[in-house]
């Protein structure tokens, strides 16, 4: 397990958020955010601001959040820009292709301005059952080679064609990466969660697998809790419980038996403050989904509590990590990656960083 500096070093969590977010993909939103033609989302990928917006053809495309001549940012939140993206500060203007189309009193500029060199740079994007990645730096592998067996384990549940449900957003007082680790703690849910989570499932029966950037855990449901008919497309473990898929660097994609999924993503907004954020999708638009936000917001109260007790355990100057039990396995995805982009963005090694829990 990770040594407490790499939750406490200012340099290690400058090399999270100038390469490891950068460098991976990340969800950023919802397509059916951004239905329409100059539909745009505002985004941060670490702290790199970034925008998506539906193009005049129907396309989406990812860009910096920031224009070219001093850096303010183009657009916040959600909304439609129409045909055309002016910055609020010198109304320099941009097409929904990034291409500079206008500049005000160009006569003032020492040299004329060349179009073709200041619009704004495009930036990978892609899509994957209607959720939107973006990869600042480009040189990801293809995002279905990233999501490794994800596709595969909830393509039966036809996330893509889920209506929007309810949505929490709320902050922790905690460092981004306690909160991860928690969120792939399987070791804690009949603790933590026994009378919300753990009063569901057979906890048992609870399976897990390490991948490279995914890890996936597999529960049962109780008898009484399953749907009485299976819905069409879902069997095996997808049909008796829920199946957890973690994706590196903060997303966690959970499939249900009812057909349902959640959402969840845990975005880093200080050395020791993180945003959560969960999303609840269904096939039944009518269906209530307060009994489903109401538990979610429970779940959230009951992780947040540990996390806000480990972000002061880990100041303590005693602490080292202790023995890892085997349903914490699925730490060990985001950990070890974690490290080897950490290691890489360094110019040398930190061993005091970079060391290894007993």
């Amino acid at each position: 397990m990770m040594a407490p500096e790499a939750y406490r070093s200012g340099e290690f969590y400058r090399a999270e958020i100038d390469w490891v977010f950068p460098a991976s993909w990340v969800f950023v939103g919802h397509e059916r955010w951004v239905p329409a033609p100059g539909d745009y989302l505002a985004e941060t990928v670490g702290e790199e601001p970034v925008l998506v917006i539906r193009n005049a053809d129907g396309a989406l495309r990812a860009f910096p959040n920031v224009c070219p001549h001093r850096a303010s940012l183009l657009v916040e939140g959600r909304g439609n820009c129409d045909r055309r993206l002016v910055c609020p500060y010198h109304g320099w203007t941009f097409g929904l292709d990034g291409r500079l189309l206008a500049v005000p009193r160009q006569r003032g500029f020492a040299s004329p301005i060349n179009p073709d060199e200041l619009g704004l740079r495009e930036l990978r994007l892609d899509v994957w059952e209607g959720l939107v990645f973006v990869n600042v730096t480009g040189d990801a592998p293809p995002l279905l080679d990233y999501l490794e067996d994800v596709p595969d384990l909830l393509g039966g549940h036809d996330i893509a064609s889920m209506h929007l449900g309810e949505s929490l957003d709320d902050p922790i007082a905690a460092n981004w990466k306690l909160v991860m680790d928690n969120a792939v703690c399987d070791y804690h849910l009949d603790i933590v969660h026994r009378e919300s989570i753990a009063a569901l499932v057979h906890m048992e029966a609870l399976t897990a697998r390490a991948g490279t950037t995914t890890a996936i855990t597999s529960v049962p449901w109780k008898e009484s809790e399953l749907p009485a008919e299976p819905r069409p497309g879902l069997a095996g473990a997808a049909a008796e419980g829920s199946l957890g898929c973690f994706v590196f660097p903060n997303l966690h994609v959970i499939g249900f038996p009812t057909g349902g999924a959640t959402i969840m993503w845990w975005t880093p907004t200080g050395p020791a403050t993180t945003r959560a954020r969960v999303l609840g999708l269904s096939h039944d638009a009518d269906a209530d989904v307060r009994s489903g936000k109401e538990l979610l917001a429970r779940v959230q109260r009951e992780d947040f509590d540990v996390c806000e007790k480990m972000q002061i355990g880990v100041q303590s100057r005693v602490y080292e990590p202790g023995p890892q039990h085997a349903t914490e396995l699925r730490i060990t995805t985001f950990q070890r990656r974690l490290l080897e982009m950490v290691q890489h963005a360094f110019d040398r090694g930190d061993d005091r960083l970079i060391g290894v829990g007993r």
